[in-house]
Protein backbone atom coordinates (compact mmCIF):
# COMPACT_ATOMS: atom_id res chain seq x y z
CA UNK A 1 0.00 0.00 0.00
CA UNK A 2 1.28 3.25 -1.08
CA UNK A 3 -0.08 6.64 -1.44
CA UNK A 4 -2.96 8.32 0.13
CA UNK A 5 -4.32 5.33 2.20
CA UNK A 6 -1.05 5.21 4.10
CA UNK A 7 -1.25 8.93 4.74
CA UNK A 8 -4.83 8.59 6.01
CA UNK A 9 -3.80 5.69 8.26
CA UNK A 10 -0.82 7.69 9.54
CA UNK A 11 -3.01 10.72 10.20
CA UNK A 12 -5.67 8.58 11.89
CA UNK A 13 -3.04 6.86 14.01
CA UNK A 14 -1.55 10.24 14.92
CA UNK A 15 -4.99 11.57 15.82
CA UNK A 16 -5.70 8.50 17.94
CA UNK A 17 -2.31 8.86 19.64
CA UNK A 18 -3.06 12.54 20.18
CA UNK A 19 -6.50 11.63 21.59
CA UNK A 20 -4.94 9.05 23.93
CA UNK A 21 -2.36 11.67 24.94
CA UNK A 22 -5.15 14.21 25.67
CA UNK A 23 -7.03 11.58 27.66
CA UNK A 24 -3.85 10.72 29.58
CA UNK A 25 -3.23 14.42 30.26
CA UNK A 26 -6.82 14.71 31.57
CA UNK A 27 -6.35 11.64 33.69
CA UNK A 28 -3.07 13.05 35.01
CA UNK A 29 -4.86 16.28 36.01
CA UNK A 30 -7.62 14.25 37.65
CA UNK A 31 -5.04 12.17 39.48
CA UNK A 32 -3.31 15.35 40.66
CA UNK A 33 -6.68 16.66 41.93
CA UNK A 34 -7.37 13.32 43.60
CA UNK A 35 -3.96 13.52 45.29
CA UNK A 36 -4.74 17.03 46.54
CA UNK A 37 -8.16 15.90 47.68
CA UNK A 38 -6.54 12.94 49.45
CA UNK A 39 -4.12 15.28 51.23
CA UNK A 40 -6.98 17.57 52.30
CA UNK A 41 -9.01 14.57 53.50
CA UNK A 42 -5.98 13.33 55.45
CA UNK A 43 -5.54 16.75 57.09
CA UNK A 44 -9.27 16.89 57.83
CA UNK A 45 -9.21 13.43 59.40
CA UNK A 46 -6.15 14.35 61.44
CA UNK A 47 -7.91 17.52 62.59
CA UNK A 48 -11.07 15.61 63.45
CA UNK A 49 -8.99 13.00 65.27
CA UNK A 50 -7.10 15.71 67.16
CA UNK A 51 -10.33 17.56 68.05
CA UNK A 52 -12.49 14.50 68.71
CA UNK A 53 -9.97 12.52 70.77
CA UNK A 54 -10.50 14.59 73.96
CA UNK A 55 -14.25 14.33 73.52
CA UNK A 56 -14.03 10.57 72.98
CA UNK A 57 -11.74 10.25 76.00
CA UNK A 58 -14.25 12.25 78.06
CA UNK A 59 -17.07 10.01 76.83
CA UNK A 60 -15.04 6.93 77.80
CA UNK A 61 -14.31 8.36 81.26
CA UNK A 62 -17.97 9.27 81.69
CA UNK A 63 -19.01 5.76 80.66
CA UNK A 64 -16.52 4.28 83.14
CA UNK A 65 -17.75 6.56 85.93
CA UNK A 66 -21.37 5.78 85.05
CA UNK A 67 -20.58 2.09 85.20
CA UNK A 68 -18.94 2.59 88.60
CA UNK A 69 -21.93 4.60 89.87
CA UNK A 70 -24.30 1.91 88.58
CA UNK A 71 -22.31 -0.78 90.43
CA UNK A 72 -22.35 1.30 93.60
CA UNK A 73 -26.08 1.90 93.33
CA UNK A 74 -26.68 -1.80 92.69
CA UNK A 75 -24.65 -2.70 95.80
CA UNK A 76 -26.53 -0.14 97.90
CA UNK A 77 -29.89 -1.39 96.64
CA UNK A 78 -28.88 -4.97 97.44
CA UNK A 79 -27.76 -3.88 100.92
CA UNK A 80 -31.05 -2.00 101.47
CA UNK A 81 -32.98 -5.02 100.26
CA UNK A 82 -31.13 -7.22 102.74
CA UNK A 83 -31.72 -4.74 105.56
CA UNK A 84 -35.37 -4.44 104.62
CA UNK A 85 -35.70 -8.23 104.61
CA UNK A 86 -34.08 -8.43 108.08
CA UNK A 87 -36.32 -5.68 109.46
CA UNK A 88 -39.41 -7.33 107.98
CA UNK A 89 -38.48 -10.68 109.56
CA UNK A 90 -37.88 -8.99 112.92
CA UNK A 91 -41.22 -7.19 112.70
CA UNK A 92 -42.96 -10.47 111.85
CA UNK A 93 -41.29 -12.24 114.80
CA UNK A 94 -42.17 -9.32 117.09
CA UNK A 95 -45.77 -9.33 115.88
CA UNK A 96 -46.00 -13.07 116.51
CA UNK A 97 -44.51 -12.63 120.00
CA UNK A 98 -46.92 -9.75 120.72
CA UNK A 99 -49.85 -11.81 119.57
CA UNK A 100 -48.73 -14.62 121.87
CA UNK A 101 -48.38 -12.14 124.75
CA UNK A 102 -51.85 -10.72 124.04
CA UNK A 103 -53.29 -14.23 124.15
CA UNK A 104 -51.50 -14.83 127.48
CA UNK A 105 -52.68 -11.45 128.79
CA UNK A 106 -56.24 -12.21 127.70
CA UNK A 107 -56.02 -15.53 129.54
CA UNK A 108 -54.65 -13.74 132.62
CA UNK A 109 -57.49 -11.18 132.49
CA UNK A 110 -60.01 -14.03 132.21
CA UNK A 111 -58.47 -15.77 135.23
CA UNK A 112 -58.39 -12.50 137.19
CA UNK A 113 -62.00 -11.85 136.24
CA UNK A 114 -63.01 -15.29 137.43
CA UNK A 115 -61.04 -14.83 140.68
CA UNK A 116 -62.51 -11.38 141.32
CA UNK A 117 -65.97 -12.66 140.52
CA UNK A 118 -65.48 -15.58 142.92
CA UNK A 119 -64.13 -13.21 145.59
CA UNK A 120 -67.10 -10.85 145.14
CA UNK A 121 -69.51 -13.77 145.37
CA UNK A 122 -67.72 -15.02 148.49
CA UNK A 123 -67.91 -11.52 150.05
CA UNK A 124 -71.59 -11.28 149.10
CA UNK A 125 -72.24 -14.71 150.61
CA UNK A 126 -70.32 -13.72 153.72
CA UNK A 127 -72.31 -10.47 153.99
CA UNK A 128 -75.55 -12.39 153.54
CA UNK A 129 -74.49 -14.86 156.21
CA UNK A 130 -73.41 -12.00 158.46
CA UNK A 131 -76.77 -10.27 157.95
CA UNK A 132 -78.60 -13.43 158.77
CA UNK A 133 -76.43 -13.92 161.82
CA UNK A 134 -77.00 -10.30 162.82
CA UNK A 135 -80.74 -10.71 162.27
CA UNK A 136 -80.66 -13.87 164.34
CA UNK A 137 -78.76 -12.10 167.11
CA UNK A 138 -81.28 -9.22 167.08
CA UNK A 139 -84.07 -11.68 167.25
CA UNK A 140 -82.38 -13.39 170.19
CA UNK A 141 -81.85 -10.06 171.92
CA UNK A 142 -85.48 -9.17 171.53
CA UNK A 143 -86.51 -12.55 172.67
CA UNK A 144 -84.31 -12.53 175.70
CA UNK A 145 -84.62 -8.88 176.21
CA UNK A 146 -81.95 -6.44 176.73
CA UNK A 147 -80.22 -6.81 179.93
CA UNK A 148 -77.61 -4.59 181.10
Amino acid sequence: MTGWPLVVIAIATSLMALGVLVILMGMLGTLRQLGQLSERMTRLLESVDRDARPALDAVRRTADETSHVARTIRQEVEALTGTSRDVRQRVERTAAALEERFVEFDTLVDVLHDEVEDAVLDVAALLRTTRRGTGLLRGLRRAFGRRR
